[in-house]
């Protein structure tokens, strides 16, 4: 199994917002931070704020994840040089659903920190959902290790 990386042209792109903004209103449903009325729309905005010239944006690598010539899913990283210790901040990585289980993720993972090296780059970033559980045990398998924690409870849990 060998998977490659193409750059994402402006259809590409198209389909990638199109999916990807919806995923992350749900995420964000799901973890309670946005309401589902303005999810979308708060997701989209956020998506333009950091990629306003879509995929064109400097410094942001938007990539197709291929499987013999076939699109499985996408990637998006982003090179940070400007902070005293230059970072690759991983935004997304998605593979479509037939194709997850089957070690795509995990082959797509190597071979965007491989490029994030040969970009002379050596930390990696990324936030995982807390109810992305695939994801997050992906992630450690890879060798990232927890910084922080984000944490929520009810207020109301408290009153009895």
């Amino acid at each position: 199994m060998t998977i490659k990386f193409s750059k994402m042209n402006e259809q590409d792109f198209k389909e990638f917002y199109d999916v990807a903004t919806i995923n992350f209103a749900n995420d964000k449903i799901n973890n309670g931070s946005w309401p589902e009325q303005t999810a979308l729309e708060q997701s989209k905005e956020a998506f333009q704020s950091l990629l306003p010239d879509n995929e064109k944006t400097e410094n942001h690598y938007l990539k197709n994840i291929l499987f013999m010539d076939r699109k499985i899913g996408y990637m998006w990283y982003a090179i940070n040089s400007t902070e005293p210790s230059p970072h690759a901040y991983l935004y997304e990585i998605f593979i479509n659903p037939e194709f997850r289980g089957k070690g795509f993720g995990t082959e797509a993972m190597r071979l965007c920190m491989k490029e994030i090296e040969q970009k002379g780059i050596d930390d990696v970033w990324l936030h995982v959902f807390g109810h992305n559980h695939g994801a997050l045990k992906l992630y450690q398998q890879l060798g990232f290790e927890t910084t922080d924690y984000t944490m929520k409870a009810s207020a109301k849990q408290f009153d009895h």
